[in-house]
Parts: C-alpha cells; structure tokens; sequence
C-alpha cells in the first residue's frame, strides 16, 4: 500500500527534478523514492553503530565497571575469554 504526500518545492528545484526524471524515463514519484532510499541510506552508515542507544547504554555500562580492574588494562573481552576458558 502506498500513501500520497504532499512536498513544497521551489519552482527551479522542480524543474531540475522533472528534468531528471524525463532523462531517466521515470515518474517524478520513482525519483522521489530512489532519492529517499539513498538518503536513508547514507544516513545509516553514516550514523554507525555507536548512534545506536543500545551501543551507547552498553558503553555506559563498561565505562562505569572499569573500576573493576583498576590499574590494568583489562576489559569485558577477557572476562568473557576467561569465563569460556573454564567450561
């Protein structure tokens, strides 16, 4: 199902996209979608895995557990290694 919006466009943006479109034997609809999906897109890999809230609450957490070993440089990978080691 698709749902119809409503976009306000300069005159001269307008013309570019129907431009576009007509060198590229699409629909200004099409256009509009690919354009989207790339944005989105780029936006995703761009923000990263750390623009996660879960990443950065789990961040958090090991930042604020740090005193756990204090002086060293160990961290939650050698627990864990240390941990898989005795089963």
């Amino acid at each position: 199902m698709t749902t119809k919006v409503m976009v306000s466009l300069p005159p001269e943006f307008l013309a570019e996209v129907d431009r576009i479109a007509r060198e590229e034997h699409r629909s200004r609809s099409e256009l509009f979608r690919e354009a989207m999906r790339l944005y989105i897109g780029l936006r995703q890999k761009t923000k990263g895995p750390g623009g996660d809230p879960l990443v950065q609450s789990a961040v958090a957490i090991q930042n604020n557990l740090s005193h756990l070993h204090p002086g060293t440089d160990e961290d939650s990978t050698s627990d864990v290694r240390r941990w898989r080691d005795t089963k």
